[in-house]
């Protein structure tokens, strides 16, 4: 296993960036009037990749073991965010145009790279205490861990 000097406050903090990213896109695809049941299918792509990764991390926790498939976790992680950002640009390509002078609130949501290393780096983070002894701390991470789940596409309200 990799080494991060990532603690776990940062490395949940990461991953709710994350869902609040998948979240704002699935929001503003509420707001289109037609054609929403592909946008709800590609969203639940991407929710279905990141549920496998915080179920993993969360069944560790709670275990207190190696999750399996940790060396699988950056594919994993980049299959997450590389579907959430076709997600995101399917919705950004839909929207009317932004009028000129103002930012579209999707504009921020592209550019895997940076992003799927510091999410990688925050599932290496929380795996890594797995082992700790005290188990009222992992069973506090393991809660904010969960808080992190994305909503499913029909219970995100419409960003009008």
């Amino acid at each position: 296993m990799q080494s991060t000097s990532l603690r776990w406050p940062e490395a949940i903090a990461r991953l709710a960036a994350e869902r609040t990213r998948a979240v704002t896109c699935a929001a503003q695809a509420r707001t289109l009037e037609e054609g929403t049941a592909p946008l709800a299918a590609a969203y639940g792509e991407a929710k279905a990749e990141m549920d496998g990764i915080i179920a993993g991390l969360s069944v560790a926790l709670a275990e207190g073991r190696a999750p399996k498939g940790l060396d699988d976790l950056p594919r994993r992680i980049e299959a997450a965010v590389t579907k959430r950002e076709a997600f995101c640009r399917t919705v950004a390509e839909r929207m009317p145009p932004v009028p000129p002078g103002q930012r579209s609130v999707l504009s921020d949501m592209f550019g895997i790279g940076k992003l799927v290393k510091e999410l990688v780096e925050a599932g290496l983070a929380i795996a890594q205490h797995r082992t700790d002894a005290e188990k009222l701390r992992r069973d506090t991470i393991r809660a904010q861990l969960e808080a992190t789940r994305w909503p499913d596409f029909a219970d995100v309200p419409s960003a009008i």
